[in-house]
């Protein structure tokens, strides 16, 4: 059995239980440390609560009366709201920047000496004109490496 929860202890010292559930309870109380622990802890302090009550009912002190207010009034709390298009643009700006991001070229393209070799072999086209004007390099190769067929768009 599964170690008993407060409020099961409480319904066993208030009596609220029925003579199978307390046996039960009782049994495994008598069995586990920590429940028997909780369970004088929870009987000590309900005695010490019946003995404060038997002292005020024998001094016949009257109980405070709480009262439950009829209504319960909001304080005035003002609440201010963002705008609309405040949101909206926190959510459009760094989007927008995240897309000018991913689709911007790569600044930092050096050729290799052997890619500007190729691109000057093919035509009379400067490597690096070839490369300012976005130029599609086609060349066909051995397999040797020599360059047997060249072409430009």
């Amino acid at each position: 059995m599964k170690c008993l929860t407060n409020e099961q202890l409480q319904r066993l010292i208030d009596g609220e239980i029925l003579l199978v559930r307390s046996e039960q309870y009782e049994a495994h109380i008598a069995s586990c440390l920590s429940c028997q622990e909780r369970y004088n802890e929870q009987k000590a302090l309900a005695k010490s609560i019946t003995g404060l009550i038997n002292e005020i009912v024998q001094s016949q002190e009257p109980i405070p009366e709480f009262k439950i207010p009829l209504s319960i009034t909001k304080t005035n709390v003002k609440v201010r709201w963002i705008p609309l298009w405040t949101e909206v643009a926190a959510v459009i700006i760094p989007l927008i920047f995240i897309c000018k991001m991913a689709n911007k070229p790569d600044q930092n393209f050096k050729p290799s000496a052997e890619n500007i070799r190729m691109y000057e072999l093919c035509n009379d086209v400067d490597a690096n004109t070839a490369f300012q004007e976005n130029m599609i390099i086609t060349t066909v190769t051995d397999d040797k490496g020599d360059v047997i067929e060249c072409s430009t768009n």
